[in-house]
């Protein structure tokens, strides 16, 4: 399999741009790194990776 990676620096709401560029280079999945928020901080807190595993137009792999 031919896999692309490159750096990319970007200004903005994390989750959007994520998004964003994933749209504009029609990727077929998101991978990204996410850790446990529980209690609480849950209901407060909206992580990356979770706003991105919502409103992502691809599949979505989150590794903790």
């Amino acid at each position: 399999a031919d896999v692309k990676a490159y750096t990319r620096l970007e200004y903005g709401e994390p989750a959007e741009k994520i998004i964003q560029i994933a749209e504009e280079e029609d990727v077929d999945l998101i991978v990204i790194g996410g850790k446990r928020i529980s209690g609480i901080r849950k209901f407060i807190l909206s992580s990356v990776a979770d706003k991105i595993s919502h409103e992502a137009f691809c599949p979505v792999l989150i590794v903790k």
